[in-house]
């Protein structure tokens, strides 16, 4: 009851009624990419056929909330089981696709494969076609169902075929089908987008200060600024930029390193210099910080991306704008408590993820990996919070994206650690033209 009054209370506070009108819609939606994930793990398993078996969570013997299982602990369903279930069926057409997310104007590459565990051969024709966001269907290949072999359950049935350049942004469905059981038909779903914002005019000719930012960082900014004739440099103190982007890293700072819970207990925090005490466990650390003048040039009406993506960052440069007066900070949700025990991130509609998944669970294609990933607990009258923040066990919602305002001046505050590689490219590119416009 505590958790479900808390994610309502969340939804209404900060907007996200319209993504998720009921607390179980969202948990629905985070069961979606549990399931998603079950789904390519028993693919994975059956295409590898020297593997004879495979496990699926399935629940705990004891009455609490059941952590890693595709059931909870009532024994309902957390999402569609058909996602899991096709995966499993005797004969099944399998493509197995090199990744879930496509650059617009790219095409998409997959392995073909057949399984099958019946003892008779599969008869008939595959067929693979393809589904665009606006609604065009496509045949891409036809091929012949495979001879049968004894002992032999995995057919390769076509290895990296390649897809026309996919040219519309947003969902792609790609469906196998095989003639002699049409029931089996698998769906496999792409996201699309352009690798940056199709307003380029919008950043053109920016002057743009880096501070402490990660080298995949400066190499993506990098890209885009190329794009746009943007001139990127580092950050200089009373320097006039037409933006500031900071990820908190200094030269005594690890850009991946966490504050807090790593296996299940809290871990105390050091400061620089502190000597542990007998049975400390806990090493120093050093927190993110933004670099002198970043804070006086925001204050005086640059705009600014914070992207510090790991815990030690973050506190540092959290508490650096809380006490500038930008939002109030009160700590973090934490990371997630154990490797059975889930976190996640959702995200609603907003012009930073303009042509990305909204209002969902921020699942498969944005490859968000978990150790890294916490959320903000934040408020004050100017943010906004974008992508939310939460793990298994826990009461409180943070954010992992948010806006707010230092006197009238823009900031973007993006905690959450790199998504997938085009995602995260088109995520800058909204990032910047909503910073500068």
């Amino acid at each position: 009851k505590d958790i479900i009054a808390g994610y309502e209370k969340f939804l209404d506070r900060w907007n996200f009624r319209k993504a998720f009108p009921t607390s179980e819609h969202l948990f629905r939606a985070l069961g979606l990419t549990c399931y998603q994930s079950w789904q390519n793990y028993m693919e994975n398993a059956r295409i590898s056929d020297e593997l004879d078996f495979a496990a699926i969570s399935g629940w705990e013997s004891t009455a609490i909330e059941n952590h890693s299982g595709i059931v909870d602990n009532l024994r309902n369903h957390k999402s569609d089981p058909e996602l899991i279930r096709g995966s499993l069926l005797p004969i099944r057409p399998i493509a197995k696709q090199r990744s879930l997310a496509i650059e617009q104007g790219k095409p998409a590459t997959f392995d073909l494969y057949l399984a099958n565990d019946t003892s008779k051969p599969a008869t008939g024709t595959l067929t693979f076609t393809m589904i665009t966001p606006s609604g065009k269907r496509q045949e891409l290949i036809t091929l012949p169902a495979p001879q049968q072999s004894p002992d032999v359950f995995s057919y390769l049935l076509k290895e990296a075929f390649t897809t026309p350049p996919l040219t519309e942004e947003g969902l792609y469905r790609f469906k196998f089908s095989i003639s002699s059981t049409p029931l089996a038909t698998q769906t496999k779903e792409l996201w699309v987008t352009q690798a940056e914002s199709p307003d380029v005019e919008c950043y053109r000719l920016m002057r743009v200060g880096l501070s402490g930012i990660s080298e995949t960082t400066r190499h993506q900014l990098s890209t885009l600024t190329r794009e746009s004739c943007s001139q990127i440099e580092d950050f200089k103190p009373g320097e006039k930029y037409d933006l500031i982007i900071s990820g908190g890293i200094t030269s005594h700072t690890s850009a991946d390193t966490n504050i807090g819970e790593t296996t299940g207990e809290a871990m105390p925090v050091m400061k620089p210099g502190h000597t542990p005490e007998p049975g400390e466990t806990a090493t120093p650390t050093q927190l993110g910080h933004l670099q002198h003048g970043i804070l006086e040039a925001v204050a005086g009406g640059t705009p600014l991306l914070a992207i510090p993506q790991a815990d030690t960052l973050s506190e540092g440069v959290a508490h650096q704008l809380a006490s500038a007066g930008a939002f109030t900070y009160h700590g973090t949700v934490g990371d997630f408590r154990a490797p059975w025990m889930g976190n996640w991130y959702f995200v609603r509609e907003h012009a930073l993820f303009a042509g990305l998944p909204t209002n969902c669970a921020m699942g498969s294609f944005y490859q968000i990996p978990g150790r890294p990933s916490n959320g903000l607990i934040v408020d004050g009258p100017n943010v906004e919070i974008i992508a939310a923040y939460s793990r298994d066990h826990d009461r409180n919602l943070g954010a992992g994206t948010f806006t707010t305002k230092l006197n009238n001046t823009k900031i973007l505050y993006h905690r959450i650690p790199d998504m997938h590689p085009v995602l995260q490219q088109r995520f800058l590119a909204n990032a910047l033209r909503w910073l500068t416009t």
